[in-house]
């Protein structure tokens, strides 16, 4: 039965680009302008770079059908060629990366580094403790599917990150050990998508509560445990079409999410109080913020402690904080703690760390 389904999948992977080039005559031939010389170069990049993106643009705006056809293209380049479209890193055996992760540095360290120190002042000032979990690379992690010289960079930034959180007295967790020990046995990281597995969140979440940074406390939670949730993986979209990934090898993703309930002996919490003298409050980015990782719910059970997810997706790891630090709530009634997770991709981008965002949080 297995053999059988493996030369199904090679007959697939060969019929994709016939598939591809029989769909492409019929629709430009009836419908479509095919792109000619003046669109295009006829020669060996005919699968790569400006090209392609050329191809892309042609398809996109003349095709009846373009987004199946967008799909094909990218099939067929990865299946040629092993590459993406701008914004993915291909490694072996299916393993995507974002290109986010080999963004180069050009601004010095010290410009995020003040950014935090800055807020770690906010956080003191309000008697709190701020203690930062920076996320390495996936690439860092899985340099094996790629190479150790694609990792050297974002690798660098996360030694950087410690060294500058160190010298400055920035209290952080070691994240790269632990999903590094976690990988050797696990998946730490979702083979076609950013984020990290929920494996990977509890590595961090107890190496968190093994670090000494935050008090544990002695809270029971029970764990429910949802459904298995399949999902694409965010980096798919880079290549070819859900359709089609798993022809390529791109298999969906999968998950088990689970919430941490306090238990019936401990009592319930007020999950309407929000933060309070004593509490830990979690901000970050989707790896927070996506309740498929169960990052908030790993650290409940680590330390024994409630935690406030104030985590949000897609703004980066300083606009979640800042938005935070203004609000009522922890003008109000701060916490004990600031968890801040933060990828460390998130260095290289200047537009994040910008400094009016900091001055007009400082000052207010």
């Amino acid at each position: 039965m297995t053999s059988h389904f493996q030369s199904f999948l090679k007959a697939s992977r060969l019929l994709l680009p016939v598939a591809f080039f029989g769909y492409a005559a019929v629709v430009n031939l009836g419908f479509a302008r095919f792109p000619g010389q003046e669109d295009v170069a006829i020669d060996m990049s005919l699968l790569r770079g400006t090209l392609t993106a050329k191809v892309d643009s042609v398809y996109r705006e003349s095709l009846p059908h373009r987004d199946p056809a967008i799909g094909m293209i990218g099939a067929l380049r990865y299946l040629t060629v092993g590459e993406g479209r701008k914004g993915v890193i291909t490694g072996t055996d299916g393993w995507l990366f974002t290109a986010e992760e080999i963004r180069p540095m050009h601004d010095a360290m010290t410009v995020p580094l003040a950014r935090i120190a800055s807020v770690q002042a906010i956080v003191a000032a309000m008697g709190a403790k701020l203690v930062i979990i920076p996320v390495p690379g996936k690439l860092d992690i899985y340099a094996s599917h790629r190479s150790t010289e694609a990792a050297a960079g974002i690798a660098a930034l996360y030694d950087g990150l410690l060294a500058g959180l160190t010298a400055q007295g920035t209290p952080a967790l070691d994240a790269r050990t632990a999903l590094t020990t976690a990988a050797a046995s696990q998946p730490a990281f979702f083979r076609t998508d950013t984020h990290w597995t929920p494996a990977g969140a509890e590595a961090v979440a107890e190496a968190l509560a093994a670090s000494g940074l935050i008090t544990p406390g002695d809270t029971a939670f029970a764990i429910d445990r949802a459904a298995e949730k399949t999902f694409t993986g965010d980096l798919v979209s880079y290549v070819t079409t859900d359709a089609i990934a798993p022809l390529l090898g791109l298999k969906p993703e999968a998950a088990v999410p689970y919430t941490a309930l306090p238990d019936a002996a401990t009592g319930p919490l007020d999950i309407f109080a929000g933060a309070a003298a004593g509490s830990i409050v979690l901000v970050g980015t989707s790896y927070s913020a996506d309740p498929t990782w169960s990052f908030a719910e790993a650290l409940k059970l680590a330390l024994g402690r409630d935690v406030l997810n104030q985590a949000v997706e897609g703004q980066g790891p300083l606009q979640p904080m800042l938005d935070y630090l203004a609000s009522d709530e922890f003008r109000v009634a701060p916490p004990e703690v600031v968890i801040w997770e933060m990828p460390v991709r998130y260095l290289s981008d200047p537009a994040i760390w910008q400094l009016d965002k900091t001055e007009e949080t400082s000052g207010a």
